[in-house]
C-alpha cells in the first residue's frame, strides 16, 4: 500500500525532456523500492542522494509526483485502476457482501477470530491420544507457491488515495485495516481511490524496469532500473556470491558458478538492496532466487539470439529489444500452459480461451480485477510451507536441517544475508543457492518437496511474518504480520462480494453450509457461524479443497484466475497472444542445443543454466555457453 504526503522536490534529476513517453509518469517501467505487504509510503527526503544506484527512496521524485498526482485528482495517468470482476454483484451493494452498517464490529470481530484459526499451531508433540494431523502435502512442486508471488509482483502495487471521506471514520486510507474506526468502503469509493502502481499487462516490467540506455540514445530517464543492467550490454547485471565452502556445508551443484544472487548495492545504513525494479521480489530468498532465474534466462536469450538471429542484433538496442520480446513470450506462454493448467480446475481455462474472457467490463481497459487481487490469486498462501528441502546443505539429513521460514527470509536483503541479523553478510553464501529440481518434479515421490494443499490452513509461520510491521505499535504490528486476518479484513474493507454471491453469478453450484466447514477447527465453524456469508478468499480455499483435494483450484477460483489472465493477455497488444498471424508458440522461440523447446517452467530454468540438463560421473550438468555457463552477465 502507498500513501502521498509530501510535495514532491524540486530541480527533479529525474526529468527526461527529450523522452517521447516519461516512464516515470507511466506505470510501464516503474521501479519500486522499499514497499513490502501492507507497508506505507515514505516520501522521498529531498535532500537525499538521488542517483538510481544511490537512493533509497521508495520513488524517485518525478514519480513520486506523478502518483501523487493521479491520487489527488483521481486521474489514472501514473497509475491503473482496479475494478470489480463482477460488476452486476458491485451494484448489488451491501446485499450480495458481509453485513455493514450496524453489523461491522461483529463482522470485523468475526473475521479476526476465522483468520487466528486458520493458522496452523506450532508444530509439536501430539496429546496422548489425539488423531495425528492430516497430510497437507499437495502434488504441487513448490515453485508454483513462488512464481504466483513473482506473477504477483509483476502485475500489481496497491497505492491509495483519500477516500471520500464520509461517515465518523473520516479520511482514511483503503486498505488500511489497522485504521481506526474500522469501516468498509463502497465499491464506487474503491473504484475511485484504490490505484494500482503496476503495469498489469504480464510484460515483466518487475524484471526490465525501463530498459537499459545504450550510448548515442536519447536521454531515456535515470530511473533506477538502469542500475540492474551491464554497461552498454543488453544483458541485465547479477550479483555474486562465493564458490569456496565452509564449515560443514557443501557446495551447491555447480560449485564454480558465482553468479547466482540478485545484483546488490549497499544502503546507508549497511542493508544491501537489490538492484531490480521491485524490491518485493527479495522478500524471502525462494521468490529472490526465481528473479535470479528470471535475469539468467534472459541473458542466455541475448546470447541465443546474437548467435542464431544475428540480422536481429546489429545494434545492441535491436539485440535487447528481440530478447525481451523472446523472454515474455515465452513468460506468457508458460504462464498459461503451465502455471495455469497446473493449478485450473480441468477445462475451466479451455472454455475461457474458446470463447475469450467474458466477465471484466472495467471502466477503464487497463484495470486489474478486486476478487482476482484480493481474493482469489492469494490462494498461493494456502500452498507456504513451514519449511523447505531446499538444496544440498538444508535437507532432512544435510548439515543445516531442512530450511525454515524464518531462515528464507533472513537470507536476504532485508533479513541481512545471515541468520544473524546483527551480524549481516556482505553476499549470499555459498551454501544457499537453490537446488531448483528439488521444488519442480511433479513426479517426485518426496511429498515434502511438495507445495502445501491449497485450502484453508496456512502454516504456522504466516502467522507471525518476519520482515513485516516491525515499526509499528505491538497491537498493529500483531495484525500486520498475521497474513489471514489481514487477507479477509482487506477483502471486506474492499468490498468484496461473498464466495456464495460469487458462485451463483459464475452459475457455478455453491458450496454447501456442511462443505464450508468440513474439517474446520471448532474455532472456524463458530466464526463461520456468526458471518452472514462467507468471505471470498476463504471460500476459494475451502473450495479447492472440496472439489480439488487441495491439488488445484475449484470452480470459482479456477473462472476467476483464468478471465483475469486472458483478459490481460489479450488486452496487451504486445502480448503473445496478440502477435501478427496467430498465437505464438515456442516453436518460434528459443531451442536447446539439441532442437528441445522450452515448454515447462523447468525448461526455461534449464536453458538459463540453474537447473541440470544431465548427469555424468561427476555430478549434475548445466548448460554452458562457451566457456561460462549460460545466463551469465558478462561482466
Amino acid at each position: 500500500m502507498v500513501q502521498t504526503t509530501q510535495a514532491p522536490p524540486q530541480g527533479d534529476p529525474n526529468h527526461s525532456p527529450h523522452e517521447a513517453v516519461d516512464l516515470a509518469q507511466t506505470p510501464t517501467g516503474r521501479t519500486v523500492r522499499r514497499i513490502g505487504h501492507g507497508g506505507v509510503f515514505v516520501p522521498a527526503d529531498p535532500d537525499a542522494p538521488q542517483d538510481p544506484q544511490d537512493s533509497t527512496a521508495t520513488l524517485m521524485p518525478r514519480t513520486e509526483a506523478a502518483v501523487r498526482r493521479d491520487l489527488r485528482e483521481q486521474r489514472f495517468d501514473a497509475t491503473t485502476s482496479f475494478d470489480y470482476l463482477l460488476r452486476d454483484l458491485a451494484r448489488d451493494f451491501p446485499a450480495a457482501h458481509l453485513p455493514v452498517g450496524d453489523d461491522v464490529a461483529r463482522t470485523r470481530d468475526a473475521l479476526l477470530r476465522l483468520g487466528a484459526g486458520m493458522i496452523e499451531a506450532p508444530a509439536g508433540a501430539p496429546a496422548p491420544g489425539a488423531p495425528a494431523a492430516p497430510p497437507r502435502d499437495s502434488t504441487i512442486p513448490g515453485i508454483y507457491t513462488y512464481w504466483g508471488q513473482f506473477i504477483d509482483h509483476d502485475i500489481t502495487l496497491n497505492t491509495n488515495g483519500p477516500d471520500d471521506g464520509a461517515g465518523p471514520g473520516g479520511d482514511q486510507a483503503l486498505g488500511d485495516i489497522v485504521s481506526e474506526p474500522f469501516r468498509p468502503f463502497e465499491p464506487d469509493v474503491v473504484r475511485r481511490s484504490l490505484h494500482n502502481g503496476r503495469n498489469p499487462l504480464l510484460d515483466l516490467d518487475s524484471l526490465y524496469g525501463s530498459g537499459p540506455r545504450f550510448e548515442g540514445e536519447k536521454d531515456r530517464g535515470t530511473t533506477r532500473s538502469e542500475a540492474a543492467y551491464v554497461p552498454n550490454s543488453a544483458k541485465l547485471r547479477l550479483g555474486r556470491i562465493g564458490t569456496e565452502p565452509f564449515g560443514p556445508f557443501s557446495l551447491v551443484a555447480p560449485g564454480d558458478d558465482p553468479q547466482r544472487d540478485l545484483p546488490r548495492s549497499t544502503a546507508p545504513g549497511g542493508e544491501r538492496m537489490p538492484l531490480i525494479p521491485d524490491s518485493r521480489n527479495d522478500e524471502n530468498l525462494i521468490v529472490a532466487q526465481f528473479h535470479v532465474a528470471m535475469i539468467r534466462f534472459h541473458n542466455a536469450v541475448v546470447d541465443w539470439v546474437a548467435r542464431y538471429e544475428p540480422w536481429c542484433a546489429v545494434t545492441q538496442r535491436e539485440l535487447f529489444d528481440r530478447a525481451r520480446e523472446l523472454v515474455r513470450f515465452h513468460y506468457q506462454w508458460l504462464v498459461v500452459n503451465d502455471y495455469l493448467r497446473t493449478l485450473t480446475k480441468s477445462g475451466v481455462l479451455d472454455s475461457v480461451l474458446a470463447t475469450g474472457p467474458t466477465l471484466f467490463r472495467p471502466a477503464r481497459r487497463v484495470a486489474m480485477p478486486l476478487e482476482f487481487a484480493v481474493a482469489a490469486f492469494r490462494f498461493g498462501h494456502s500452498m507456504v510451507r513451514g519449511a523447505y528441502d531446499f538444496n544440498v546443505n538444508f535437507t532432512g539429513n544435510g548439515p543445516g536441517g531442512v530450511a525454515s521460514l524464518d531462515l528464507l527470509f533472513r537470507f536476504t536483503g532485508n533479513g541481512g544475508l545471515s541468520p544473524n541479523p546483527a551480524n549481516p553478510a556482505p553476499a549470499l553464501p555459498s551454501n544457499w543457492p537453490v537446488e531448483w529440481p528439488r521444488l519442480t518434479d511433479k513426479g517426485d515421490p518426496l511429498s515434502f518437496r511438495m507445495a502445501r494443499k491449497i485450502d484453508p490452513f496456512l502454516a504456522d509461520g504466516l502467522g507471525h511474518l518476519l520482515n513485516e510491521g516491525n515499526a509499528a505499535s505491538e497491537p498493529i504490528k500483531a495484525l500486520l504480520k498475521q497474513l489471514a486476518q489481514r487477507n479477509l479484513l482487506r477483502g471486506y474493507m474492499l468490498a468484496l462480494p461473498t464466495g456464495e454471491a460469487v458462485a451463483q453469478e459464475l452459475r457455478a453450484r455453491p458450496l454447501t453450509p456442511a462443505q464450508l466447514r468440513q474439517n474446520a477447527a471448532p474455532e472456524v465453524v463458530a466464526a463461520l457461524d456468526d458471518l452472514d456469508g462467507t468471505p471470498l478468499w476463504y471460500y476459494v480455499l475451502k473450495e479447492a479443497e472440496v472439489q480439488g483435494n487441495g491439488n488445484f483450484l475449484g470452480e470459482v477460483g479456477s473462472r476467476i484466475l483464468a478471465e483475469t489472465f486472458v483478459y490481460l493477455l489479450r488486452l496487451d497488444p504486445e502480448s503473445f497472444m496478440r502477435r501478427p498471424g496467430g498465437d505464438w508458440t515456442p516453436a518460434y522461440g528459443v531451442r536447446f542445443e539439441d532442437g528441445r523447446l522450452v515448454t515447462t517452467i523447468s525448461d526455461l530454468l534449464a536453458f538459463a543454466g540453474v537447473f541440470p540438463i544431465g548427469q555424468d560421473e561427476e555430478g549434475p550438468v548445466f548448460r554452458r555457453n562457451g566457456k561460462g555457463y549460460a545466463g551469465h552477465d558478462g561482466a
